[in-house]
């Protein structure tokens, strides 16, 4: 089973993520509803089964329950509950974590959650009971459910629940949400304990059919007695045979011998179940496991403790049919995990790479029916680069970056007294940050109309067609404490300052929005994105008219492209989808959004359209960039090219801290666009989110800055013409990168044109 991430921290803020690994799976109770048998089932109201399925038939109060309570030998293990729900056209659900078996005392009839359809049968949700009974929604559903029959599943893993709404056969997820105990504010619970139940309003003609409680528990390595060889290492095996130098069957194996320092291993794997490469296992309950996991469609890394298996990252992906191949590559105390599904060779971006402690052990693989073959172990190939970074680049929250005529801008939200709003930065290479003027302050007497100490999220926009700066920001009117409007000022100078004539103005007054990014469409026309609470969260898209200082809405164009209907959109208590910025790429508009709430985990998200105004279809790869156990809360992401133009990074901030939100930090990573083996549009892929040391970005100009194809004399001298003209900073010309432009960078030209 997927493993989902719940963060642990610790008195000393430790940080770990525990998720439901590939576990061992034993069912408790199962029942057909064939017979009449409930005795292993407490009983409130009345329920009964008839015609083969479980329906409530009459009683006091609105709602009848039966609940089961683990036998004590399973009393807080993790599990999974499941049951078909047809014909449900009213309330009711399977119930999780009650605090007692017994569910005859009123008003309290129940203490726990309820993943239950709402008065009509045709949304689900997350809700919970209290002390005095109902207690309300945790997170409400967004979904139709398009049918009356419906596969209820429910996934209780350390700390954590999955719930998800199927169609009969299975094959569609209707509704999905991931709660973590205490995200609510109004969650009482600490535990989700170890009895469930099904609920049912008398009203509803629907029945209960399937009932199956299966108790997860992490894999155990078997003991391996037998020997085989592969690719030339040997190994103890179990279950698994070696023909023709490939490994087939369900089983494991270890190599007999330690892999320490710096190496590489490569093996093709043909995914089935569960597969997954160990290392620096030093005995079989201890080490790190990289898995494949094709029922979640996803790849998880795990470090393993006396057998307990503990998540350090998790990335959905598609699992391949056929062979594909899984590379770890530890090189400098740091683990580089591969597994190639887009076919691109060395080309691959990782699919983790983190610094992991005591990466010496054995090598070893678990299969469920795959295979693996062409095994490879040798030296790291890794690159060692001699100038690098380590994010995260600069402070600040909601980062928004301008890249124009050799220089950065990087416009952040890092709090405000009222008066000095927004600062800038300034990068000549997209890694080296230095701050610059505050480019928005606060004229109290002519934006009397609108609070100043509320404005946040700046993103800055270059027009060219009338050659100025535009400022976009959130804000609230005075006097009004729920609604925030997008607002806007203009300069000629991306450094500011940035004005209005006159009393601030919303772009649409009568709509409570924030964020607001512009981009520019195929067709010429210019659209913006808002983030709007219709539904949750959501995103709209409307085409504006720009020019002169002036941002001039069309409101017949507004559309909303995105709504938060998919389980990463869905977590942390938070229906949430924001921040919506669109990068165009071989005719396709790529929607990046994040989910999530942004004082929790986050997560970026693509969404992808031929149409600027959609619709838009969601990536099977989402989230494309997503938190791990020293990255958490990455989001609000754009794309931005290298300083040469011939690589693209993703832009984004995350937490300070794992764990702690009162601080945020703007992170660079490369990104490529990859080619689909399936058809359609190219794949958005990130290397991150990184933590460990990255290449520069490409900036072959560098040295050659007036770009004539070389580094000469000429180079130096325009150096220092542009420093002795007093013009801005350029970072075309501040080739140290300290943020200055001086002798030095005419120097380091020097130096260059005589090595």
């Amino acid at each position: 089973m997927k493993k989902h991430l719940l963060f642990l921290v610790s008195a000393l803020f430790c940080f770990s993520l525990s998720l439901s690994a590939a576990a061992k799976e034993t069912v408790i109770y199962e029942n057909d509803f064939s017979s009449g048998d409930l005795s292993a089932l407490a009983m409130y109201g009345g329920m009964a089964v008839k015609d083969g399925a479980l329906k409530a038939t009459s009683g006091s109060g609105p709602s009848a329950y039966v609940a089961y309570t683990f036998p004590e030998a399973y009393q807080g293990k993790d599990y999974i509950v499941e049951v078909d729900y047809l014909g449900c056209n009213n309330m009711g659900g399977l119930l999780i974590g009650a605090t007692s078996d017994s569910l005859t005392r009123e008003p309290a009839y129940f203490s726990g959650y309820t993943f239950t359809t709402n008065m009509d049968g045709s949304k689900i949700s997350l809700a919970y009971f209290n002390e005095t009974g109902w207690g309300g929604n945790i997170v409400p559903g967004t979904n139709l459910l398009g049918s009356q029959d419906i596969h209820l599943w429910v996934r209780v893993q350390k700390g954590i629940v999955t719930l998800r709404a199927y169609t009969p056969d299975g094959t569609k997820v209707l509704q999905a949400f991931r709660y973590e105990i205490g995200r609510h504010e109004d969650d009482i619970y600490d535990t989700f304990t170890s009895t469930i139940g099904i609920r049912q309003y008398y009203a509803d003609a629907g029945r209960f059919d399937n009932l199956k409680i299966t108790i997860l528990e992490d894999d155990e390595l078997p003991t391996m007695t037998k020997s085989v060889a592969f690719g030339g290492t040997a190994f103890a095996a179990d279950g698994v045979t070696v023909s023709d130098d490939t490994v087939s069957g369900s089983g494991a194996m270890l190599s007999k011998e330690v892999l320490c320092g710096n190496y590489r291993a490569t093996v093709s794997l043909a995914a089935k179940g569960i597969s997954r490469l160990y290392f620096g296992m030093t005995d079989a309950e201890n080490g790190y496991a990289f898995e494949i996991n094709e029922a979640e469609t996803s790849v998880n890394l795990y470090k393993i403790t006396d057998g307990c298996y503990e998540v350090l990252g998790e990335k959905e992906t598609v699992i391949r049919k056929g062979f594909c191949d899984v590379t770890l590559d530890v090189h400098d105390g740091i683990a580089s995990l591969y597994y190639d599904n887009l076919f691109e060779g060395d080309g691959a971006f990782p699919k983790f790479e983190f610094y992991l402690d005591g990466t010496d052990g054995k090598l070893g693989f678990w299969l469920e029916g795959g295979q693996l073959a062409n095994l490879t172990v040798g030296a790291s190939t890794a690159v060692t680069y001699e100038e690098t970074y380590i994010n995260p680049v600069n402070p600040g929250a909601d980062p928004d970056m301008l890249y124009y005529e050799g220089t950065y801008y990087l416009y952040v939200y890092a709090g405000n007294d009222g008066t000095d709003i927004f600062r800038v930065y300034t990068s000549p290479d997209l890694v080296h940050f230095t701050a610059r003027n505050i480019m928005f302050k606060w004229d109290h007497e002519q934006y009397s109309n609108v609070d100043g100490k509320t404005a946040w999220s700046p993103n800055v926009f270059y027009n060219e067609s009338d050659g100025l700066f535009y400022l976009f920001f959130a804000a609230k009117p005075i006097d009004d404490d729920t609604t925030r409007h997008v607002y806007y000022a203009s300069s000629d100078s991306p450094y500011g300052p940035f004005t209005h004539d006159g009393p601030l103005t919303a772009i649409n007054p009568d709509v409570k929005e924030i964020d607001g990014h512009p981009f520019v469409g195929y067709d010429g026309k210019t659209y913006m994105s808002f983030s709007r609470y219709d539904q949750g969260g959501t995103i709209w898209f409307e085409e504006v008219i720009i020019k002169d200082g002036v941002v001039t809405a069309i409101p017949e164009t507004q559309t909303r492209v995105v709504v938060a209907d998919r389980e990463w959109d869905n977590r942390d208590a938070i229906r949430l989808v924001e921040g919506g910025f669109v990068w165009k790429h071989d005719g396709y508009y790529y929607l990046i959004y994040a989910t999530g709430s942004y004082a929790k985990h986050y997560g970026e998200a693509v969404a992808v359209s031929k149409d600027p105004l959609g619709p838009y279809e969601k990536y099977d790869y989402n989230p494309f960039l997503n938190y791990s156990f020293t990255v958490d809360g990455p989001g609000d992401a754009l794309i931005i090219p290298s300083p040469d133009g011939t690589e693209l990074y993703l832009v984004y901030h995350r937490h300070n801290e794992v764990g702690k939100i009162h601080l945020r930090q703007t992170c660079v990573d490369l990104i490529e666009f990859v080619p689909d083996p399936d058809g359609g549009p190219d794949i958005l892929t990130v290397r991150g989110p990184s933590s460990t040391p990255q290449r520069l970005p490409s900036n072959i100009y560098r040295y050659d800055v007036d770009r004539d194809g070389k580094t000469t004399l000429k180079d130096a001298l325009t150096t220092l013409q542009y420093m002795r003209s007093g013009k801005l900073y350029s970072g075309t010309y501040d080739v140290d990168a300290n943020g200055s432009m001086g002798m030095n960078d005419a120097v380091m030209l020097l130096k260059k044109i005589v090595e």
